[in-house]
């Protein structure tokens, strides 16, 4: 009988209760409902009045995710995103409008030469320090978009990018809206279709992040002589790092071809991965959910701040122009930024965020004894 009770008591254990699974899935769960309500809450007239900067938002969102890969849990800056940003968005765009060939296997194509390309560069840059491989970085996204500039065989158009019969024949737009053709008509918008994406993409990462190969990046990240003192090969796991965070990129700048209707040169530029930078340390390098604030934002700030004209004081009614001040938007958020640099580096918004709502409920709690 007590052998019976002891065994039972251990399935008790062993099995996890129905909150002790949520508890588990937490992050995929607020993720599906993140994208459920991302786009209702930018559409409503109060906010943006104008869905479709949600789509853009996802977009970033994983490309700032993928960056953080490298950033924020491995300690690793790179100021050369840009060019397998650019890369998964020009490889569709030559694929379908140069070769006529399907977005899948373009969008793969991007995706595989990113990787290999930032393998190729890792492996002869990343040992050279920390500066260096940020400065390095650097230099081979300016070569890489002045190759692009040059427009080699007739492929990138140069200057001008690429936008005649650059989207597939699935894809259709009406007035500014795109629809999926091959998905059921309550799903069609192509909202649901990037938000698709965005969810596999942010998954993978999650399951990087928390598997031993994501333990040990924050490990490198928090003493990297340490690290190497115990056996593990940090440069090739910084290279492995580098490798899959320019992979998510190129994922990200194939999606951005299709929401932009083509490909443009400036999506190599450095300051797109100046930006990244900048969205991933606004919203806090340490959280896996930091990116997604950060660049949430950033693209809210721009989207938001830029279209009032007028503000209205709620008790006078006085009406006080603000359009010629809102136009420098960047500087209010960069005086955000110089806060959170000087306050708490790696918490950024989302590290605020945690700790407000912690204060807020310990004090919930003691009125509530």
């Amino acid at each position: 009988m007590s052998e019976q009770t002891d065994s039972t008591k251990a399935s008790a254990v062993s099995s996890p209760t129905g909150w002790e699974t949520l508890s588990e899935y937490k992050i995929p769960i607020a993720l599906v409902l993140f994208v459920i309500v991302l786009r209702p809450f930018m559409a409503h007239e109060w906010v943006s009045g104008y869905g479709q900067i949600a789509t853009t938002m996802l977009i970033f969102m994983l490309f700032v995710a993928g960056f953080n890969l490298l950033l924020g849990f491995t300690g690793v800056l790179s100021f050369g995103h840009a060019m397998f940003f650019g890369i998964g968005m020009y490889a569709v765009a030559i694929g379908i409008s140069k070769f006529q060939a399907g977005f899948v296997f373009s969008a793969i194509i991007g995706i595989i030469l990113a990787g290999l390309l930032a393998y190729g560069i890792g492996r002869l840059i990343i040992d050279k320090g920390e500066i260096y491989f940020a400065m390095l970085t650097i230099a081979f996204g300016q070569a890489l978009h002045f190759i692009v500039n040059y427009n080699p065989y007739g492929l990138t158009e140069g200057s001008d990018g690429i936008s005649q019969n650059a989207v597939p024949v699935w894809i259709e737009s009406y007035r500014g809206a795109k629809t999926v053709s091959f998905m059921p008509e309550m799903l069609n918008d192509w909202y649901f279709f990037v938000a698709a994406v965005f969810l596999a993409g942010m998954v993978i990462l999650w399951q990087i992040i928390r598997s031993p190969f994501g333990r040990t990046l924050i490990a490198i990240r928090e003493n990297e002589a340490l690290a190497r003192a115990m056996g593990v090969n940090t440069s090739r796991y910084k290279n492995v790092s580098f490798t899959m965070s320019a992979m998510f990129a190129a994922l990200a700048g194939v999606l951005l071809e299709i929401n932009d209707s083509g490909a443009v040169l400036e999506t190599f530029h450095w300051t797109t991965s100046g930006d990244a930078v900048l969205m991933s340390v606004l919203g806090g390098m340490n959280y896996f959910a930091g990116a997604i604030a950060g660049a949430f934002v950033w693209l809210f700030a721009e989207d938001y701040l830029t279209g009032i004209e007028v503000l209205q004081l709620p008790l006078s009614g006085t009406e006080v122009p603000v359009g010629d001040v809102l136009v420098f938007w960047k500087f209010f958020l960069g005086l955000l930024f110089v806060l959170i640099i000087i306050r708490s580096p790696r918490e950024g918004v989302w590290g605020f965020a945690r700790r407000f709502w912690a204060i807020l409920a310990a004090r919930i709690k003691e009125v509530r004894r």
